[in-house]
């Protein structure tokens, strides 16, 4: 949480703290034992992905390389390849999703919530040491998960990402002043749980910078990344094949 009496000096508002990373632990990340709670969680940023830019920018990237593989890491619900899915169908794609997550809850949970979609494919991993052969999959992406992973770690799920995939991306949140104003807004009128509300704004104080990505991304050895800011205070980095 932000301490506000950092922020304010004799009346003046200083947002100096963004400039550098916060490295701390979300609850998220912790060893949660109230399990309806961190399926709360979840449920929110599915609900955030859904209405606040996290599906449309990474799907529409995924589909138009028209591929047959794709990987997901970190998936979460599994909003993200349901989503992919269902444009496939709608576009005649043949496609196969493989929904990748380190928590078993979470994972046993998007399986049932994905019931209806032969095309998804559900596997326990962590990011970091990806079980699947070079060149696995043609495409790859991972959502909202690199703001949890410290720089060597992150560097370590960015090269594994450009191991196993012929195009891998990344979408996550933006560290800057309009996406920490969003996260409190969000976390404090449209949720109640408690893990959101601690969350969500520590999130974005642990996002990474355009720039700061770019740099992870050469550092984990992708040939020729790039990155786009898109809506909502959050950016894609993207490799070419």
């Amino acid at each position: 949480m932000v301490d506000h009496s950092r922020l304010c000096n004799s009346g003046q508002c200083d947002f100096n703290f963004l400039r550098r990373r916060l490295v701390a632990k979300e609850l998220i990340d912790s060893d949660i034992s109230d399990k309806e709670l961190l399926h709360g969680s979840f449920r929110d940023i599915a609900f955030v992905n859904q209405y606040f830019g996290g599906i449309s920018p990474v799907r529409e990237a995924i589909l138009a390389l028209r591929p047959q593989s794709v990987l997901d890491v970190g998936c979460g619900f599994a909003d993200l390849p349901r989503a992919i899915a269902r444009d496939a169908r709608k576009n005649m794609l043949k496609i196969q999703i493989t929904c990748l997550d380190s928590n078993p809850d979470i994972l046993d949970l998007a399986r049932q919530r994905s019931a209806d979609y032969a095309e998804l494919l559900f596997v326990l991993a962590r990011g970091e040491a990806l079980p699947f052969p070079a060149r696995s999959f043609d495409a790859g992406c991972c959502t909202l998960a690199l703001h949890h992973c410290e720089p060597e770690a992150a560097v370590g799920l960015l090269r594994e990402l450009r191991r196993v995939t012929r195009h891998p991306m990344i979408a996550d949140l933006r560290r800057c002043y309009g996406g920490l104003l969003g996260a409190y807004a969000f976390s404090r009128l449209l949720s109640h749980n408690r893990l959101t509300r601690h969350d969500a704004p520590m999130s974005v104080r642990r996002a990474y910078t355009p720039l700061e990505a770019l740099e992870l991304a050469r550092e984990a050895g992708w040939r020729k990344p790039s990155v786009r800011t898109t809506p909502f205070f959050r950016m894609l980095l993207t490799d070419e094949s």
